[in-house]
């Protein structure tokens, strides 16, 4: 095959992992949107990182970053390919690069530019708060300057840092932290052009859990022991599955109690409030769900008589504080009864979010409960959904069945 040129754009499709997907030229311009062929996702400008030119050079790869703008890196692009075709033909290029060695660049300074690169596209800052740190930790272990010098030494320091300083989880697995925060300084290096030294198949993958649900007997065990507010707030995780922030977020106008459903909506009224930017509060991949979700009667009735009995507005919080801010720790009112009950295992609002999209896979299919737990694909729903368990009383009545046969 004749070597070429290729145009590459690097973009964000959300994995933490910045793929460059080749560029078509249409009527001596960068086609866009650019296309990712394996599965047709199309992204526009706001999701390109820059545009690369990838080509053979003295037997190695050579990849030349050419920036954002399209009008500008189809320009260097053309002068490149140009070059090319001539040193191919033994002739010298007729745009020759600068001969004077690239200088040294300074990490601690690429760290601020990438900081401030991910304020300017747009990053909310709830996403910045999980790339940064990371980055800085890494950044304050380099004991070199030049960004160009790291190497997989300094990311096995990195690691062994990470396992005698940070804080494990009572019930998390640390080899998902060390993973995804080796993933935040890989993509930090790729918007620099530094191949990652480290791969993830080096890294100890967590181990595999099944996802788990509550089962009824635990729900109706926790409501038996409820508050009314409580109970407010369990019926509402149950019926919604909206994720914790969402919960935290939701106003009275997000749900039409005279239709019976709910949706996710932004929150541009915090903006520059509770640790969000100036857009304030956004839903995940900033959507709402596809569809409304249709809610069971009896929750509809239980929230018409929660928003008249503390007598609030379609702008006010479902569930604030005391104060009427957003309540950023409601996973401790459940707490409370579950310690009423007894209930001695883990607690998490996600597990009935996951409780609501098995119950709803059960009823409408697998294709319903992608759209209202608002997931992209349905392989992700396929990840979530628990298995459909037995509650206890069914459970210990099979098992008595199973071994009834059995003498004393």
């Amino acid at each position: 095959m004749q070597p070429k040129v290729s145009l590459q754009a690097r973009v964000n499709d959300g994995t933490g992992k910045f793929p460059q997907v080749p560029c078509l030229i249409h009527r001596k311009a960068i086609l866009l949107p650019v296309e990712r062929k394996a599965d047709q996702r199309k992204f526009g400008s706001q999701d390109i990182i820059g545009f690369y030119a990838r080509y053979p050079e003295n037997g190695k790869r050579k990849v030349k970053p050419l920036g954002k703008d399209p009008v500008a890196a189809y320009t260097q692009f053309q002068q490149i390919e140009q070059n090319f075709a001539r040193t191919q033909k033994g002739l010298l290029p007729l745009n020759p690069e600068p001969s004077s060695q690239k200088a040294a660049r300074d990490i601690r300074t690429c760290l601020q530019k990438y900081e401030s690169d991910l304020i300017t596209r747009g990053i909310s800052s709830r996403s910045i708060a999980k790339y940064i740190p990371p980055c800085r930790d890494f950044v304050s272990l380099y004991a070199k300057t030049a960004i160009d010098d790291v190497d997989k030494d300094d990311f096995m320091a990195y690691l062994k840092w990470m396992r005698s300083s940070l804080k494990r989880k009572q019930n998390g697995d640390p080899q998902h932290t060390y993973r995804n925060r080796t993933q935040y300084v890989n993509a930090f290096l790729a918007a620099f052009d530094i191949k990652p030294p480290m791969r993830m198949r080096d890294i100890k993958k967590p181990t595999k859990k099944r996802p788990w649900k509550y089962s009824d007997d635990v729900i109706n065990l926790l409501l038996s022991k409820a508050t009314r507010e409580e109970k407010d707030l369990i019926h509402f995780m149950l019926n919604t599955g909206f994720r914790d922030e969402e919960a935290t977020f939701v106003t009275w106008s997000d749900i039409d109690l005279k239709a019976g459903s709910i949706n996710v909506h932004p929150k541009p009224q915090y903006a520059n409030r509770y640790g969000l930017d100036d857009r304030g509060w956004r839903p995940k991949d900033g959507e709402s769900r596809e569809q409304d979700i249709v809610l069971d009667q009896k929750f509809v009735a239980i929230m018409q008589s929660r928003k008249t009995r503390i007598h609030a507005k379609d702008s006010d919080l479902i569930f604030p504080t005391v104060k009427g801010n957003p309540n950023i720790h409601l996973i401790k009112i459940i707490r409370r009864a579950a310690n009423r009950a007894k209930f001695d295992s883990k607690i998490a609002l996600h597990a009935f979010r996951r409780t609501f999209g098995t119950k709803i896979q059960r009823v409408y299919g697998i294709e319903q409960a992608r759209i209202w737990l608002g997931h992209e694909d349905i392989a992700t729903t396929q990840r979530y959904i628990a298995c459909d368990e037995m509650t206890t009383k069914e459970a210990q009545k099979k098992a008595a069945k199973a071994f009834e046969g059995i003498g004393d």
